[in-house]
């Protein structure tokens, strides 16, 4: 009795795993074909990628994150900029500059005709380092390199002035003939020049060999004088005067060419300065 239970037992559990073995091939089958199509194997689905920015439809771009939006305004201001340095008047440019109060807050930034922007990849165009300093001219790999024109509007207790420098560039430092120097277009009285201005060539910033020095004062009178330097530090020659001042101090004196009536002097500490350089650097620090 106990063998047929068994026997029974046994034969019912083939039957189970038969079941089973057939229907996990079914199953087998099923997803094969499902892979199957016209022949051959349908690849698996591909990960998604991110979305690429294309541009717009009709062609137009779309803008590049380092670029500034522009108002209407903004975009006056800037092609009315360009237009005074194409044209060399520093001084609408410095007004101009004055009365419009940039608003933005990020610098560096360069305009080249079209859009304004971060990242300073053009080859002409207008830096600027703050609202009221902006270099225009050639750059190349974010520097001025080439001719450029430096300006930067200062507002003092004596008046609103601009200082400049223009000539040749080179990484970002004057190298070559140039000049550097200011102007007050408002204010400026008294005993201060109202100009002046430094002409001579350049080596990393420092004035090299000769210069030619002129001043204005507010009554309108213009002084000139050649110095030689090296380094930016003047190399004083047999025209210079030692002498001492009215407290004993010693002094160093230059009457102006063709004007004894116009003197340059320094202190003893100043003949060694080199104050002989290009008034406005591009630094961005």
């Amino acid at each position: 009795m106990n063998h047929k239970w068994n026997e029974i037992k046994k034969q019912e559990n083939i039957r189970v795993l038969a079941a089973i073995g057939l229907t996990a091939l079914l199953l087998f089958l099923i997803s094969v074909a499902g892979t199957l199509q016209n022949g051959k194997q349908t690849p698996a689905p591909a990960l998604k990628e991110a979305p690429v920015k294309k541009a717009k439809a009709g062609g137009e771009s779309v803008p590049d994150k380092a670029e500034i939006p522009l108002t209407e305004a903004d975009k006056e201001f800037l092609d009315s900029l360009t237009s005074y340095f194409d044209s060399g008047d520093l001084e609408g440019a410095a007004r101009l500059i004055d009365s419009y109060g940039l608003t933005f807050t990020e610098f560096p930034i360069m305009y080249d005709g079209t859009v304004l922007s971060k990242e300073m990849t053009g080859t002409k165009g207008m830096v600027f380092l703050k609202p009221t300093t902006v270099f225009y001219g050639e750059f190349e790999g974010g520097l001025p390199q080439g001719q450029c024109t430096a300006l930067q509007v200062i507002t003092l207790d004596e008046g609103k002035r601009y200082d400049y420098s223009y000539g040749t560039w080179s990484q970002g430092r004057m190298n070559g003939s140039g000049a550097s120097g200011y102007n007050y277009y408002d204010g400026a009285i008294g005993d201060i020049n109202k100009k002046s201005a430094k002409e001579g060539n350049f080596k990393n910033d420092l004035m090299e060999g000769e210069v030619i020095y002129t001043t204005t004062n507010a009554s309108g009178e213009t002084a000139k004088w050649d110095f030689q330097t090296a380094d930016g530090v003047i190399v004083p020659d047999d025209r210079w005067i030692q002498e001492n001042d009215d407290e004993g101090k010693v002094i160093y004196k230059r009457m102006a060419d063709q004007d004894e009536n116009h003197a340059y002097t320094l202190s003893e500490s100043g003949i060694k300065e080199d104050r002989w350089k290009n008034f406005i650097e591009f630094s961005t620090d």
